[in-house]
């Protein structure tokens, strides 16, 4: 299930996926499905071997070179107990988030209005209140970002 906090951050909360990424990065990490999924989706990008990625657009590259909002998307696999700051994330990255949140509880803090396809299912933390459409986030959001 898909949690969506609108709130403050607090210590459980990865609040730079990128640097993150970058200094807890694991090289097995890139033997996964479901990581090699993300990156695909994401950059569409291609893990060669090991730490090796080919992206269209950058060529061969490691993963620093991966997006800010792919970076994210891999900590929302590898880390079950943070939260990870997906205001860092493009709309692009919301179809894999649900993807995820489909086989674990994953909780990400939003501080802005991601499009997630429709329908879907997310509880907004604060209120409690599951959420199917953006209309109903949108509502959600602004009881307590507005």
């Amino acid at each position: 299930m898909l949690y969506i906090s609108v709130g403050q951050f607090d210590k459980e909360c990865i609040v730079n996926p990128k640097e993150t990424f970058n200094y807890r990065k694991k090289a097995e990490w890139f033997q996964r499905e479901d990581v090699r999924r993300v990156i695909r989706n994401i950059d569409k990008t291609e893990v060669i071997d090991g730490e090796c990625l080919r992206s269209p657009v950058f060529g061969t590259i490691s993963p620093e070179r991966l997006s800010t909002g792919c970076k994210a998307v891999i900590l929302m696999i590898m880390y079950d107990k943070y939260k990870v700051y997906a205001t860092k994330c493009g709309d692009n990255c919301a179809p894999d988030i649900l993807e995820i949140a489909k086989t674990k509880d994953l909780v990400i803090v939003l501080h802005h209005i991601m499009r997630f396809p429709e329908p879907f299912e997310a509880v907004v933390v604060e209120s409690g209140v599951t959420v199917h459409t953006l209309g109903e986030f949108v509502d959600e959001f602004y009881k307590f970002r507005g």
